[in-house]
Parts: structure tokens; sequence; C-alpha cells
């Protein structure tokens, strides 16, 4: 019997915020592999986008990658890549996968990664303060490092909703080229959003259905859709989102006042006045 092949899966978003519903789908993600006795997962990479993706209301890529980095930071096998928010284009997913790739096997891959307890510092620019491994108290594992190191040929699988593989009928939205490279290179998690049908999109595409083979489908029977859009108008009208994101970003979107200026969870009746 031969061994499982390492995977590492990649999943991107505007994580504007990141919520937990996020955090959800890498470890779907890894179960549905792990049950197939062919993978093993070996890393998870959630990857805010460049500020210059299309999308309205994004806040500053440097809170984006803060909140990820805080949403990662307790668990032990995910981690945040700020790559992508440091090019000064928006990089195509297909661009941003075969980047990563090179960087993992030229060794380079762990000068954008954050794990574990490393210090994350918003400045005033769109930048973060991320200590190098070799920086002084720096609390960068090496242990990290290593994984990359010891899985320089792992499968980098990306992980999205079923939304995402459904946008690939969408004319003139991706490249042929950009979607036949993710299918036949590095392969699809699908984790399926209520009313939708992938199994539908992939019958209904010759493209897609040629690497079918690649394409994982994963049912979250649990449920609870904690969008980033839902999140955002709960913030706008005042509305509790605790338990909805980690607790660190809940912090961090007070502190910094994101989305709303003036959001007091609980207002007008705080809970100190009961």
């Amino acid at each position: 019997m031969s061994l499982p092949k390492s995977v590492i899966l990649y999943c991107a978003g505007s994580f504007n915020p990141i919520t937990n519903k996020h955090l959800r789908l890498l470890e779907l993600a890894r179960d549905a592999l792990h049950k197939t006795g062919q993978y093993k997962v070996v890393k998870g990479i959630l990857v805010p986008a460049n500020a210059k993706y299309a999308k309205d209301n994004l806040v500053a890529a440097h809170h984006r990658l803060a909140m990820v980095k805080l949403a990662v930071d307790s668990n032990a096998w995910l981690c945040t890549d700020s790559w992508e928010v440091e090019q000064s284009q928006w990089p195509p997913t297909a661009v941003a996968l075969d980047a990563l790739k090179d960087r993992i096997q030229d060794g380079t891959v762990s000068q954008c990664i954050y794990n574990g307890s490393a210090a994350v510092e918003s400045d005033s620019s769109t930048q973060l303060k991320r200590k190098r491994p070799n920086d002084t108290n720096s609390h960068e594992s090496s242990e990290e490092t290593d994984v990359f190191a010891r899985h320089k040929s792992a499968k980098i699988m990306l992980v999205c909703g079923s939304d995402l593989l459904r946008s690939f009928s969408v004319p003139d939205l991706w490249a042929k080229e950009h979607m036949e490279q993710i299918l036949r290179d590095h392969g699809l998690v699908v984790v399926v959003r209520e009313g939708s049908d992938p199994y539908q999109d992939i019958y209904s595409s010759d493209m897609i259905s040629k690497y079918s083979h690649n394409i994982h489908i994963v049912t979250d029977w649990l449920g609870d859709d904690f969008s980033s859009t839902k999140i955002r108008t709960a913030i706008r009208r005042n509305e509790s989102i605790k338990y909805a994101v980690p607790e660190p970003v809940l912090e961090y979107i007070l502190k910094h006042k994101l989305y709303n200026p003036n959001y007091r969870p609980g207002f007008p009746y705080p809970s100190s006045e009961w």
C-alpha cells in the first residue's frame, strides 16, 4: 500500500472580516481528504486578497491580514501568507497557487508565513510588522518552516465554497487556461453551500468533467452561515457577532473601529447596566 500523499490546503478570500465559517472550511476539507486514505494534510493556509482585488468595501489589507493572523494564532496546523497582499497588483488564483509552489520548492515561503504566536502589530501604513525567524526575541517556530521544507513536493489544493466552482461556468469571468491549470495541477476541495449543486456544475462542463477526479465535494452537515457580508451587516446595525468570528478578531474590529466606528454591540443595553 502506498503512503498517503502530502497536501497543503490553500484557501483564498477577502476575509473582510474572517469568520469561524472560513476556519471551518479548512477543517472540513482536511477531514474529507483524510477519509479517502489517499492524502495527509500537513498544512492549511488562509490567504487574504490583495487590495486591488475587485470587490467593494474592502478594509485595508493590513487589517484583513492582521485579523487572519489572530484567527489562526492558536491553531497548530493553520497559518496565513502575506505574499498576495504584498504584490503591487492582484494575482489571479492560478498564478498565486503556482507562486506558492515555487516558494515552497526554493525555500523562500517562510518569509511571508505567520505561524503560532508570532507578533502582529499594525502600523499607519498598509504593512504589518513581521518578526523574522532570526529576529531577537522572535516567537516564530522553526518547526513551521520545517513543515514546508519536509514537504516540498506536497500537492497544493484549493479549498472553496461551491459558488466558486459554479463561477467557472460564468462567461469571461475566468481565463480558461487558469481554470484548467487549477483543476489539472492542483485540484479543488469544494464545500457545498445551500442552494448549489456542484455535481450538476461538474456534469454541465466538459472541461470541469475532464478533471472530476481532482475535485472533492464536501458537505457541512452542521451548517451555520456566518458570511463576511452578514458579519458586516450586523456590525453596521450594532448587533452582536460574538461566536461568529474568533474572539481576537472581534477585539481587533472593536479596537480599530472597522466597518462601523460607532459599533457598540448590545447598545442601548450594555451588560454592565443590567
